[in-house]
């Protein structure tokens, strides 16, 4: 079966009806996570890949929950916002999801190296944070880097979804009662991914019409 979703040089494009989305929606519903098959078609996924290779990062630490290499504010990040920011995406996301009036996708460009950088438990709420989203843009495996979603109060493990295949997309719910890592990256090769959240008080063309810089991450 083919990708449901697709991120192509021409816009997004849904492959499936929306009836078809209902064993992913079952699957987000239960584990409160899912993962998006072929969210980027390879030829552009190979250009994006290239695009971050002569890229800048910087470290860059999340208090004392994560610590990361992530990607400076540049052209190739406009383009990526621009990609999820399509009406395609955020209808797919609402059915998936159940949610409604999703606007606007804000990230980053991270990159985390074995033995280097690290994650902890944390739930990620914010005003306007409604359900994130991760696509991994590595070049090649790598090891660890597994996503894991728990009920905060109990513990119990609701997911662990290692999510090795570029172009793929990991869609997880925000909220107080759950929280989320990425284990440890292990072995020799690092992860790459773009990461961030859908929301529904800004409006991502509104915005970019009022101020053409790139968006913060909310």
């Amino acid at each position: 079966m083919g990708p449901m979703l697709q991120l192509t040089s021409r816009g997004a494009v849904a492959h499936a009806a929306p009836e078809a989305l209902a064993p992913l929606a079952e699957t987000f519903r239960v584990q409160r996570c899912a993962r998006i098959c072929g969210l980027i078609e390879p030829a552009l996924l190979a250009r994006i890949q290239s695009l971050i290779a002569h890229s800048t990062f910087a470290e860059r630490r999340h208090g004392t929950i994560a610590s990361e290499l992530c990607m400076a504010q540049n052209t190739t990040l406009g383009l990526l916002h621009f990609l999820v920011n399509d009406a395609a995406v955020f209808a797919f996301v609402e059915r998936m999801t159940g949610l409604a009036g999703l606007r606007f996708f804000a990230g980053r460009v991270y990159r985390r190296l074995p033995a280097a950088h690290h994650d902890s438990w944390h739930s990620d709420v914010h005003p306007d944070r409604r359900v994130g989203m991760s696509i991994n843009l590595s070049t090649a495996p790598y090891e660890g880097g597994v996503f894991e979603m728990r009920d905060e109060a109990s513990g119990r493990m609701l997911a662990v979804l290692a999510n090795t295949v570029p172009g793929d997309a990991v869609l997880f719910a925000i909220d107080d009662r759950l929280e989320h890592r990425v284990t440890d990256v292990t072995g020799t090769e690092p992860k790459t991914a773009f990461a961030g959240w859908f929301g529904t008080t800004a409006d991502y063309l509104g915005t970019l019409a009022a101020d053409p810089r790139l968006p913060e991450e909310p």
